[in-house]
């Protein structure tokens, strides 16, 4: 069981290897074609991640008779850069890397002893995206885009947290986990003032991304200690803006024309 568990660490391993390895090589390889099979171009995307209770991203309810825990779905937003490269007039890939912030409420009460308390998890992660897009144009400089891929999350650390009687702990279960990622949006395009992009997507790990544990003992007996537990789906929606700086104008005749 433990040699299995090594290889299946190992093989991820090595696709974050090769995964860091293309995404760090890929720029200085797409700007040396770019005058050849199309243009690349760089920009920034926030995004605001939504609570949703779709696709096992909805709350955690955890307890027992009398003690009630309640983990609602994280908001939060994502933050980063985006390089893409055009291969040809309806094909591009894109990568780049983020950084991801969730926040996660978290309320807990004893219906015996009438204790309420509530919190917050803050979750960090860093995203390197690889995907694909898919753009159908609308208009003279109107484009809807449909992007599909996959995403590298790293996990620095676990999170802890200490309240009044409680607290609690997400164990990550990987360092890096890999996840599908989907959206569609629209996209106006400028010769001057570069590419504005308004979407939503959906970004969905393979497998929970840690275990959520929260103990909890009553002021009135320190002895009655008790500790509940569940794994955490990573699952979220966001509404993304992203904005592309304006591209080499050498390239815009040979793409549009």
């Amino acid at each position: 069981m433990l040699d299995k568990k090594f290889a299946l660490k190992l093989k991820e391993i090595r696709i974050v290897v090769f995964v860091l390895l293309c995404t760090l090589l890929l720029p200085s390889i797409l700007l040396g074609q770019a005058m050849e099979k199309g243009e690349t171009i760089f920009g920034m995307e926030a995004k605001g991640i939504i609570p949703t209770a779709f696709f096992g991203a909805g709350p955690l309810e955890l307890g027992d008779d009398s003690i009630k825990v309640n983990v609602k779905s994280p908001a939060g937003f994502s933050f980063g850069m985006i390089i893409r490269h055009n291969f040809s007039k309806m094909f591009t890939l894109e990568s780049g890397i983020h950084i991801t912030s969730r926040t996660y409420p978290v309320s807990i009460s004893n219906s015996l002893s009438n204790f309420d308390a509530s919190s917050k998890i803050q979750l960090q992660s860093y995203e390197i995206p690889v995907q694909w897009l898919l753009y159908i144009r609308l208009g003279k400089e109107f484009y809807m885009n449909t992007i599909l891929g996959l995403s590298f999350n790293f996990y620095p650390s676990d999170v802890t947290y200490i309240g009044d009687y409680y607290a609690y702990y997400i164990q990550r279960e990987s360092w890096i986990k890999t996840a599908l990622l989907a959206s569609i949006g629209f996209e106006y395009r400028t010769k001057k003032a570069g590419y504005f992009y308004l979407g939503g997507s959906i970004h969905s790990p393979f497998g929970a991304i840690g275990n959520f544990y929260i103990s909890y003992y009553d002021e009135n007996n320190i002895n009655d200690f008790v500790t509940f537990s569940s794994p955490l789906n990573g699952t979220y929606f966001s509404v993304e803006l992203r904005y592309f700086f304006n591209k080499n104008e050498k390239n815009v005749d040979k793409l549009d024309n």
